[in-house]
C-alpha cells in the first residue's frame, strides 16, 4: 500500500467513524426498528471497498470488517462490524452505489 493509499484509507475510515451508527429511515418514528446507514457512511465504505479492490486485496469485505473493528466502528444498530454485517452492508447498500457508477 502506498502512502497515498494509506492516507485515503485513513480518510475513508474516519468518515465512516464520523457517520456510523443509527439513522432512521424517513417517516420512521423515534424508537423505530427501521434503522439504516447514513449516506456519507455508505459513500465512504464504498470508496474503501473500491480502494481495496483496485489494490488487488483478495477479500475487500474481510479487510473492511477488520478495519471497522479495529477503529471501533459499529453497525447501524450498534453491533460490532463482523464480516456478516459487512456482507449485509455490501449487498444492501454498496452494490447499489457500485452499479450506479
Amino acid at each position: 500500500m502506498t502512502d497515498a493509499d494509506k492516507n485515503r484509507e485513513a480518510e475513508f475510515i474516519e468518515q465512516c467513524r464520523t457517520y456510523q451508527g443509527e439513522r432512521l429511515l424517513p417517516g420512521s418514528g423515534s424508537g423505530s426498528w427501521a434503522t439504516t446507514y447514513a449516506d456519507e457512511f455508505i459513500d465512504a465504505a464504498t470508496a474503501l471497498y473500491l480502494l481495496y479492490k483496485n489494490m488487488g486485496v483478495r477479500s475487500p469485505l474481510a479487510s473492511i470488517a477488520a478495519m471497522f473493528r479495529e477503529a471501533g466502528i459499529k453497525s447501524c444498530r450498534g453491533a460490532e462490524m463482523s464480516i456478516v454485517k459487512v456482507e449485509y452492508l455490501y449487498k444492501t447498500h454498496l452494490l447499489k452505489k457500485l452499479r450506479a457508477t
